[in-house]
Parts: C-alpha cells; structure tokens; sequence
C-alpha cells in the first residue's frame, strides 16, 4: 500500500481554471493515482457535479497534499503541478 492517499476533489471553475472553488461533495480517496484516474469521469456524473453553478466542473487527482496546499477560497488549478483534469 502507498503511503500517500490520492484525493478525488471536484472544484467548480471559469472555463479556463484560473478562479476555481472546491464543491461540497465529499472528497473520495484511493490508494494509488491510477484507481483514482480510473474514476474521474463518474465522479463529473454525480450529482454535485450536475447542480454545481460554474461553467465548467473538473475533477482532478490529487495527493493529500497538493490538496491541502489549496487551502480555502479561489484557487488557480493551471497552478497545480502534476495532476490529471477531467472537465465537464
């Protein structure tokens, strides 16, 4: 097993993911990166997704720290190395 969990987040974005909010749906963590890509694109059909009131959702992978590095309140996903979008 990792030592590092990898985090699935959904973050409601501008259409070019510099003014991003992370959504409310729970964060859902797996055991390596690759687990975690296989369901980014279920994770843009649930419904947080769907209601989420942005013009566009990504979902992303991201190690516990990359997720807590974003902290609250607007972030920049172009600014967030090493991590895989999925958009909706």
């Amino acid at each position: 097993m990792s030592a590092t969990l990898i985090a699935l987040a959904l973050f409601g974005c501008s259409d070019d993911g510099s003014a991003c909010e992370r959504l409310s749906a729970p964060v859902q963590t797996y055991e390596s990166r690759a687990a975690c890509t296989a369901r980014l694109e279920d994770a843009l059909s649930t419904e947080a997704a769907m209601k989420a009131e942005a013009p566009t959702v990504y979902a992303q992978c991201l190690s516990n720290r990359q997720l807590a590095s974003l902290g609250k309140g607007t972030v920049d996903l172009r600014r967030v190395n090493g991590i895989q979008l999925a958009a909706n």
